[in-house]
């Protein structure tokens, strides 16, 4: 099947198996994978672990994304489904029983606590063992002795369980969000990898803590040697366990020298083997063993962002899980109502698991050069204007909240677009549809991110870290209260940090208006942020999230301090306006309704380009505006397709037909400010140069009134609207996006309007 701007390399179905080709398939973040030459299976959201049965014939596939959790059990020969356990919660990777094929699980929730038992061969939860609250078991091993240590990620404990019993038997308090646990030696200590800072701590006799590196994610051991995943460095740490010291940190083979990126986050040893899954890179990096250390080998191939392994010894068989399978998807269908098929992003990732014949040493070399291939472009293509020293010394960029382009832009002539999805067109926003008309439209611009928990992260450091990626789900799924994505928690902060501690260390000056600020109790202002460079040069005055203030209000307050430096000659090189109010707060009863919100929003961006278009700096100005993920509505071409804005006197107009990412507005902006790349998605993304031209044209923009009254309220009538009254709108995304992409389809097309229109594309089980 081939769909405009990407190639499906197999058609896969919920639950099901294909064989899949060998084709390559491109992803919204321009990154490519390679089919699989063995069987794939689609399974459900997330799998993060696999385990396989005593004899070999079965796999279990531990699933935890937004979909309803569930341990699924595969034929291990042909990866078709025998049966799917459904859970309350599931983390982590499952664990067999030592003398048996059930297996435990980590059992997280908001409202529980646990750890379960599963019985493989009846698919009946036979036991559960209650953990103290708070907990989040994230991560269980076993001791020789047979009891199980369960890490807790919010508690920042490791409890003992007695699994005959079924109660906890001790806790250990240990550092901050322990991620994975393990007894090398018979006797020995336990070691805990605390995902939150950069060490393993070694719990027995006497506690040690042991440095290895940034965020240690999973571990394994040969007994003399332990193997630590530090995911935000791109290596693996060794340790002597005889000594308690590192002897190695052993690079991913296929890491850029330039930037990190590849996020390692699980181990798995065969003989003299070490398999290592990089999520963010596609891949499984693998490294020959010895007492010495590691040596890395080569590279295979896999699915989308791969979290777990499991190898067959007797049979040379290698189980990869994929956390988000093998392509992205379209979403014009989308409909809210069907929950179980609701084409809403978080739903429409399902992974998958690929069963790959163990290479040997010369299929690795290979595999190695096919990775370093998939990952983008290399190279900066030669521009006036793009470039360090060049014509543009400030930039100014814009993050709005969660709209696809045909939502907005599909009505824009000439361009890639579906007017049958358009919810707020040139009469909501006429704004967007006046800069796309004097600056050039862009109908190929794809998020890294899904929703808004990665979705600030991609739009300001071009990354979402392991944690990131585990763990939004579960708090979008609302299994996990602790929101800690979007504040600069030490867990989700990647190696590089963000743009502006990229400013602070290059020398570019820097202001900040409501990008990573939280406000003090009772209010939206004044904000500060926990981030130190941040919160010196961060704009008290300006908002942020919250749907109560006008968009309009926030470009005056940034309005206020642009005339300051205009006056001065002191405007910033960089400038970072968060604009959120086109997250709409649906139809609840006395709140201004979606349209009014979006206008709102529309009115702000078109004042600000006016502003900064009438200003001395004009010349020397470019201007993004982008959305920080497209989860809130349709897309004929892809669920991650989005609008960008590009207002700026070098613009070169026209349709640009382009693909561009987060991460390459991201790219384009370091180069033109100086600053080198922040992870290895901006270091290969192909930067905006086509859409600038040497020849400036100075006129000015002249922002265009609301059409539509940005102060209309919702009735007590309104669709849905007492469901919107229950919305929890302190922060993006709080909003279970299902009901509200229903709430404002029908408040934007009428009540009695059908969703998305069926009937345009395949249903998703027959892509």
């Amino acid at each position: 099947m081939k769909r405009t701007g990407f190639v499906i390399a197999a058609v896969l179905v919920l639950g099901g198996v294909a064989l899949a080709a060998t084709g390559v398939t491109t992803l919204p973040t321009g990154w490519k994978i390679r089919g699989s030459d063995g069987p794939v299976a689609t399974v459900g959201t997330l799998p993060t672990g696999l385990a396989l049965s005593r004899d070999g014939s079965r796999v279990f596939v531990l699933e935890t994304g937004h979909r309803k959790p569930a341990l699924r059990v595969l034929d291990a020969a042909t990866l078709k489904e025998i049966r799917s356990v459904p859970l309350s919660g599931a983390f982590g990777a499952p664990l067999r029983d030592a003398d048996g094929d059930g297996v435990w699980v980590a059992a997280p929730g908001t409202f529980q606590e646990t750890i379960a038992h599963i019985d493989t061969a009846t698919g009946v939860v036979d036991k559960t063992v209650s953990l103290p609250v708070p907990f989040y078991p994230v991560a269980l091993t076993r001791q020789p002795n047979g009891m199980i240590a369960v890490a807790g990620d919010i508690a920042n404990r490791v409890a003992l369980v007695d699994p005959k019993t079924a109660h906890v038997i001790a806790t250990h308090d240990v550092g901050h969000h322990p991620a994975a646990v393990l007894y090398p030696r018979r006797g020995g200590k336990l070691y805990v990898a605390e995902r939150g800072w950069n060490f393993v701590t070694g719990l027995g006799a006497h506690t040690t803590r042991i440095t290895v590196g940034r965020h240690p994610v999973a571990l394994a051991s040969d007994g003399t040697l332990l193997f630590v995943a530090n995911s935000d460095d791109d290596d693996i740490a060794v340790v002597d366990l005889a000594t308690e010291r590192v002897i190695q940190h052993a690079r991913i083979p296929f890491a850029r020298a330039d930037a990190v990126g590849t996020s390692p986050n699980a181990l798995a040893l065969d003989g003299t083997r070490l398999y290592v899954t990089c999520g963010a890179a596609n891949a499984v990096a693998v490294f020959r063993t010895s007492a010495h250390g590691l040596t890395p080998l080569g590279a295979i191939p896999a699915g989308w962002y791969p979290t777990a392994l499991a190898i067959d010894h007797v049979h040379g068989v290698l189980y990869v899980a994929n956390g988000k399978g093998e392509s992205s998807h379209a979403n014009p269908k989308f409909n809210p109502n069907a929950r179980s098929e609701s084409d809403y992003v978080a739903d429409n990732l399902v992974g998958s698991v690929r069963r790959v014949t163990i290479p040997d040493d010369g299929a690795l070399a290979r595999g190695l050069v096919d990775v370093r291939e998939f990952a983008q472009h290399e190279g900066v293509p030669d521009s006036p204007v793009v470039r360090r020293n060049g014509p543009i010394k400030h930039v100014i960029y814009v993050i709005k909240e969660n709209r696809t382009y045909d939502q907005v832009l599909g009505d824009v002539s000439g361009a890639d677009g579906d007017p049958s999805l358009v919810m707020f067109g040139e009469n909501v926003t006429p704004n967007q549809h006046a800069i796309v008309k004097q600056f050039g439209v862009f109908d190929r611009f794809f998020e890294d991110a899904h929703i808004s928990a990665d979705g600030h992260n991609w739009s300001t450091a071009a990354f979402a870290n392991d944690y990131l990626e585990r763990m939004w789900p579960q708090n979008y799924a609302n299994r996990r209260s602790f929101y800690d994505f979007e504040d600069g928690a030490e867990a989700a902060i990647p190696h590089a940090g963000y743009l502006w501690d990229d400013a602070a260390r290059n020398g570019v000056s820097l202001r900040n208006y409501g990008e990573f600020v939280t406000a003090s109790p009772g209010g939206p202002t004044p904000v500060s942020s926990m981030n130190k460079v941040l919160n010196a040069n961060t704009d008290r005055g300006f908002a942020t999230f919250d749907m109560n203030v006008e968009d309009v209000a926030r470009f005056n307050e940034w309005k206020r301090e642009f005339d300051a430096f205009e006056a001065s000659h002191t405007l910033p090189q960089l400038e970072i306006v968060r604009f959120p109010r086109d997250h709409t707060s649906g139809t609840r009863a006395g709140a201004v309704t979606p349209q009014g919100m979006v206008a709102d929003n529309d009115l702000a961006v078109g004042k600000l380009v006016e502003a900064v278009s009438h200003s001395p700096d004009w010349s020397s100005t470019a201007i993004f505006v982008l959305e920080d993920d497209a989860q809130n509505g349709p897309d004929h071409v892809d669920e991650q397709r989005s609008t960008l804005y590009l207002a700026s006197p070098y613009a070169t107009g026209g349709l640009r037909h382009e693909t561009y990412t987060q991460a390459s507005v991201l790219r384009t902006i370091e180069i033109l400010l100086g600053l080198p790349p922040m992870s290895a998605y901006d270091a290969g993304a192909l930067p905006l140069t086509a859409a600038f031209t040497g020849t400036p044209n100075l006129a000015p923009f002249d922002a265009l009134p609301a059409r539509i009254d940005v102060k209309a309220k919702n009735g007590t009538t309104a669709y849905r609207a007492a469901d919107s009254a229950r919305f929890d709108l302190a922060e993006a995304d709080r909003v279970d996006d299902a009901v509200m992409n229903d709430v404002l389809w029908h408040a934007v097309k009428g009540a009695r309007a059908t969703p998305p229109p069926y009937g345009l594309f395949p249903h998703r089980d027959d892509r």
